[in-house]
């Protein structure tokens, strides 16, 4: 096993050990990953803290609470709560926010991380464990070009200091080598972009890049000539791109009732694939790590909230048998389907069209999440509503305290639902006849419901969906509402269950 920095953990523990080691190799090749999953790690040491101090501890806790637990007890100090408050807040973000996080974000992150494990290792480790100084991890060398790209790059650049006379610009022009490589017009700097090979149609020229040289020809991707391509892979020609002829003339003559028409087309939308892969592979280089949808020239990132998404009719409308057919393959999450969404044509009676409806849906979701996760605008802080950095209601029910928490008014909702029933609360009663999204029970909107529906029939503007933990019904949260109001009316349905309710939030001055 090669050497990483965390290595003087594993007489502690190897499983955390393990999990810093690749929480170290994500830093560059995957910010988001790391930031995400740097939860779970000091979730885990603040797991073993507890269990050490004998403390008493929900079942449901999660990494809020049980920092919150500590802190409260005095466990903590001002520098390991702020690391860990940071480690916390900013995989949250990048659990749900589909922004690009920065290597300087994951560093920062890693250097808290450092914070926590030699406060954890001096504090509960072994006296024989010593913690080395804090190293900021090493980027890896990797080879940024293939050794066949480069040499195609070299056979390229050593025609030119042949034929002196020649110049760089005009290269694209000289005659293709016997291996069908041109140079590009410009120097390309990004690996995988050095054209390998040209295909020709009549007078007309595409470049093929080194990235593309064996990619697989999707039939699906090609609207107006998916059959053609089909049944030219029948016949075992055109299934990548290196089976092509360098000239697409006369292709159809492998397959028969395929004419001239069929060969020009496929030639035109192969230059609209070509295109739409070099978009996706600069994205996938400008963003190291992340997860894609990708639709056409147009993509989703997929974030860890957004993966979890259920695939079921009531989420995703139009489109019942593509669902039904995902489910039977056993597909029950977003976070299971291909990133090239257009393979999902595939299934009886589903067409591009279909998967284009989804594409959207998808899209929608996660636009509305997005903006769930972040702060109040600006222009909403004017009219009285307050930032906070954490959403949170404390409860009592008998003898049983807690505090309730969310990053955003969905996820305190959530919680809090989950909450209710975990004390066996009479919940569905209330869901029943709709809990009303005002202070009074004069108001015309739900909160929460068991259909999107307000009760002047007009839908929920954003919405989210919460399954029973009891009933196994679907629940409607209607997610457009501030803080403040989220805070309120949750506070107003926990009291009329009988639970005694303080929002310090509340209590502040805004």
């Amino acid at each position: 096993m090669d050497k990483y920095f965390y290595q003087f953990l594993e007489p502690i523990s190897k499983e955390l050990a393990l999990v810093a080691m690749e929480l170290e190799k994500s830093i560059y090749s995957s910010p988001r990953t790391m930031l995400t999953h740097a939860r779970v790690f000091v979730e885990n040491i603040l797991q073993q803290v507890i269990l050490k101090e004998k403390l008493p501890e929900e079942g449901r806790a999660n990494l809020k609470e049980r920092l919150d637990l500590l802190n409260d007890q005095g466990y903590l100090t001002p520098e390991i709560r702020d690391a860990l408050h940071y480690v916390r807040q900013i995989g949250n973000q990048a659990a749900h926010d589909a922004r690009p996080f920065r290597f300087s974000e994951a560093l920062l992150s890693w250097e808290a991380l450092y914070k926590i494990v030699k406060w954890y290792v001096e504090v509960y480790g072994p006296v024989d464990v010593t913690v080395p100084g804090y190293q900021d991890p090493a980027p890896k060398t990797e080879q940024k070009y293939n050794m066949t790209e480069i040499e195609v790059r070299l056979k390229s650049l050593e025609e030119l200091l042949r034929n002196p006379n020649s110049k760089l610009e005009e290269s694209t022009a000289s005659k293709e080598t016997a291996a069908t490589v041109t140079y590009p017009s410009k120097v390309q700097e990004i690996p995988g972009f050095t054209t390998i090979r040209t295909i020709t149609y009549k007078s007309q020229k595409l470049e093929v890049p080194y990235f593309l040289r064996d990619a697989f020809l999707l039939p699906q991707r090609f609207d107006k000539s998916e059959t053609f391509l089909i049944r030219l892979g029948a016949e075992q020609q055109a299934r990548i791109i290196s089976e092509l002829p360098n000239s697409l003339e006369g292709l159809h003559r492998h397959v028969k009732r395929y004419s001239v028409k069929n060969d020009e087309q496929f030639f035109e939308e192969l230059k609209v694939f070509i295109e739409e892969e070099k978009i996706r592979r600069k994205l996938i280089i400008e963003r190291p790590g992340e997860l894609f949808f990708f639709f056409k020239t147009d993509h989703i990132v997929v974030t860890e909230e957004l993966a979890k998404l259920p695939i079921t009719i009531e989420e995703f409308t139009g489109f019942p048998s593509l669902i039904r057919q995902l489910n039977n393959d056993e597909m029950y999450s977003i976070g299971q389907l291909p990133k090239e969404l257009v393979i999902l044509a595939k299934y009886e009676n589903v067409g591009t069209g279909t998967v284009e409806k989804l594409f959207e849906q998808l899209k929608k979701k996660a636009a509305e999440r997005n903006k769930d996760n972040q702060r109040l605008d600006p222009a909403e802080e004017n009219l009285g509503y307050k930032k906070w950095d954490t959403l949170y209601i404390h409860v009592k029910l008998g003898e049983s305290k807690t505090i309730i928490r969310g990053e955003s008014v969905p996820a305190l909702w959530k919680e809090g639902l989950r909450w209710i029933e975990a004390h066996k609360l009479p919940l569905h009663q209330f869901v029943k006849r709709g809990v009303i999204l005002d202070s009074t029970d004069a108001g015309t909107r739900y909160a929460l419901s068991l259909k999107p529906l307000h009760q002047d029939n007009k839908n929920f503007r954003q919405k989210q969906t919460y399954i029973s933990i009891v009933t196994g019904e679907t629940y409607y949260l209607e997610t457009k509402m501030n803080p403040k109001s989220g805070l309120e009316i949750l506070g107003s349905l926990l009291t009329q269950l009988g639970v005694e309710v303080k929002i310090p939030l509340l209590e502040e001055k805004v």
